[in-house]
């Protein structure tokens, strides 16, 4: 599942995880999230902190009061400042935090920890 209320950054990282063989479910706000993860509890949710009508903060404490939803991994990803977002997002309940501009290898070696098994190999230069 991807969360990010930005156009491109949503299709960059839909694209990036259907280049690996993957569904993905979207999702441009926090409200939105919520209720699309509750229903179809994906496998790995990448989630923009900073979101329309609840914030990622918000909605990845609420998704970890749901009993099926408690062990998702969630990467979250924010702009740099304030520092303490990393922080924050791992209290929360995120497995990482990553700072924009994403680094894609990194996310690519995320996912693979968090969804290990047969995939497709990335091909680097699609999403750089």
């Amino acid at each position: 599942m991807v969360v990010d209320n930005d156009e491109d950054e949503l299709c960059l990282l839909r694209s990036m995880l259907q280049l690996k063989g993957f569904d993905v479910i979207e999702a441009e706000n926090g409200s939105d999230a919520i209720d699309l993860a509750t229903r179809w509890r994906p496998d790995l949710i990448l989630m923009e902190l900073k979101l329309p009508i609840i914030s990622g903060f918000t909605a990845i404490r609420r998704m970890r009061q749901v009993a099926n939803l408690r062990e998702t991994p969630i990467v979250a990803f924010s702009m740099p400042e304030p520092a303490s977002h990393n922080q924050l997002a791992l209290a929360a309940g995120c497995a990482a935090h990553l700072e924009k501009p994403i680094d894609f290898d990194q996310l690519d070696f995320l996912i693979d920890q968090y969804l290990p098994g047969h995939r497709w190999e990335l091909i680097s230069g699609l999403v750089h």
